[in-house]
């Protein structure tokens, strides 16, 4: 994809299932032919929250498909005013919510499911960013961040009620209960957010197993050290799982190209990136080359389990979440993260998706087949953790692959 005044996205996206959980909620998507990124978490335990998410990404993704013509629903009262592209992406949450919604409330074992939401298009040399929930979007241009959303949250919502709430009153207050998610009603109110983009912008959408983890200095120390998306997606689930990992942890960096420059830098297999006790980047180390074998084994057959077989009893976004732990899978880059209800082989598995090439012709419908994919590749030198292939970095340690 190009937009009209000469810039491109290159993209890549990371879910990883955390340190403390079983299994994994969080989908990603990655579709840049459409302009569309998009992160959601689910909740509702086991299955159930994996469903809800898998749903919310893959009706987004039937949306943008079907409405490339340009062909929308009549605007809600308070979309007429904006960007047609943006009430794009509204009405595609909404419907999103509209089918999460309709699937927990016509079946009992996915009865409360929801999951939350944000979505970056990109069109016309400009993002529109939606949310719902609390996972977030961020913007890093010239070397300082911004964050383009706003947590759906009870502190949130209890400060724009009381904004001289004191410290201590702020304090009392449950830290991880959300206001807002896909599935909780029929209708649901989506935030929207439209910027100007410029090449050398970087977006960082991602769930709250890492902006919880990771801070804003350092996500703006990931981005000194490389701005490559695929790097520092999992430079990002490496730091957070070494400040606990205490829930998924999903990361998808849209960088904006100019058409004049490369896409892709060449990867370097001589430095080595390492973390202090904070979590924080040490200086680059010269690194010594090594081998690593590959082995990719392709499981075209899915074995995600009979939906009869998952539980309910999913929370409201008024109780707190279960504690579940995510296992997700591989997939084609242009189509959303499959999940597999097998346990990580480890502390946890995960899936890198990067986006093809502006360049690239678009896949075949073959090519966007969901499938399975079960990859395993050369442990770590460092530490010994399993390492998922086409990785530059460890998520474990933190440090390089050696090619």
């Amino acid at each position: 994809m190009r937009t009209s005044g000469g810039t491109r996205p290159a993209a890549a996206a990371v879910t990883d299932v955390g340190r403390q959980r079983k299994h994994n909620e969080d989908h990603v998507l990655v579709r840049p032919e459409l302009g569309l990124f998009v992160v959601a978490d689910g909740m509702g335990g086991h299955n159930a929250g994996n469903v809800a998410s898998a749903l919310a990404a893959t009706s987004l993704d039937n949306f943008f498909e079907a409405t490339q013509t340009g062909e929308l629903p009549g605007p809600a009262p308070d979309e007429v005013d904006l960007p047609p592209e943006a009430r794009r992406v509204v009405a595609g949450i909404r419907k999103a919510n509209h089918d999460v919604f309709v699937i927990s409330s016509t079946h009992s074992q996915h009865q409360g499911m929801g999951s939350t939401v944000v979505a970056a298009h990109l069109a016309l040399d400009h993002i529109h960013v939606a949310h719902v929930g609390d996972s977030r979007c961020y913007r890093i241009r010239n070397g300082t961040i911004e964050q383009l959303t706003k947590d759906h949250s009870l502190i949130n919502d209890a400060l724009a009620l009381k904004p001289d709430l004191t410290p201590e009153e702020l304090a009392r207050l449950p830290k991880n209960i959300i206001t807002r998610a896909l599935g909780m009603k029929d209708a649901v109110k989506v935030d929207i957010r439209t910027e100007p983009v410029q090449p050398g912008d970087l977006f960082l959408l991602c769930s709250d197993g890492l902006s919880g983890m990771v801070n804003d200095e350092q996500i703006l120390d990931v981005f000194e050290f490389t701005r490559e998306p695929q790097e520092a997606c999992e430079l990002l689930i490496a730091m957070a799982n070494e400040a606990g990992g205490t829930d998924n942890i999903s990361a998808l960096i849209v960088r904006i190209d100019s058409d004049e420059e490369p896409s892709v830098r060449p990867a370097s297999s001589a430095e080595t990136y390492q973390l202090d006790e904070l979590g924080m980047l040490l200086p680059r180390t010269p690194g010594t080359p090594g081998d690593a074998q590959h082995e990719q084994d392709a499981l075209s057959s899915d074995d995600g389990g009979d939906a009869e077989d998952i539980p309910s009893a999913p929370p409201t976004p008024g109780q707190e979440r279960e504690d579940t732990r995510r296992t997700p899978w591989g997939s084609p880059p242009s189509s959303v993260v499959q999940q597999s209800d097998r346990p990580p082989p480890s502390a946890g598995r995960y899936v890198a998706v990067s986006a093809r090439s502006a360049s690239s012709p678009p896949p075949d419908d073959s090519s966007r087949r969901r499938k399975h994919v079960e990859v395993r590749v050369a442990r770590c030198a460092n530490c010994g953790y399993e390492l998922f292939i086409g990785n530059n970095f460890c998520v474990e340690c933190g440090a390089p692959l050696k090619l």
